[in-house]
């Protein structure tokens, strides 16, 4: 598999892990609506979407890390990132919660 094709395999994965963390989210604006309202949504997600792909673009431009590296390493914070809401909800509802 060549790393372009490997890049497409981890963004695919990517997509699918942020749609589990979306799904973990809406579940726990249910029952903790705070930190899900508009104006602190949008300022996190911006500043944090301004961020992550600066210092990705400065890593790979340095020659630091490679895009192959940089996607891998995104798609397993978002894996981390499910697993603590599903965590987070199994807690909630006293009951195994699978996201995705």
């Amino acid at each position: 598999m060549t790393d372009q094709e490997r890049i497409a395999q981890l963004a695919e994965e990517y997509h699918q892990l942020a749609h589990a963390m979306q799904s973990g989210v809406a579940a726990e604006m249910n029952h903790h609506p705070q930190p899900t309202e508009p104006k602190h949504l949008r300022t996190g997600i911006n500043s944090s979407l301004v961020n992550s792909s600066a210092l990705g673009k400065l890593l790979i431009d340095k020659g630091l890390i490679t895009e192959l590296e940089y996607i891998q390493a995104i798609r397993d914070g978002m894996a981390e990132e499910v697993q603590r809401y599903e965590q987070r909800l199994s807690e909630h509802y006293g009951r195994p919660v699978h996201l995705g």
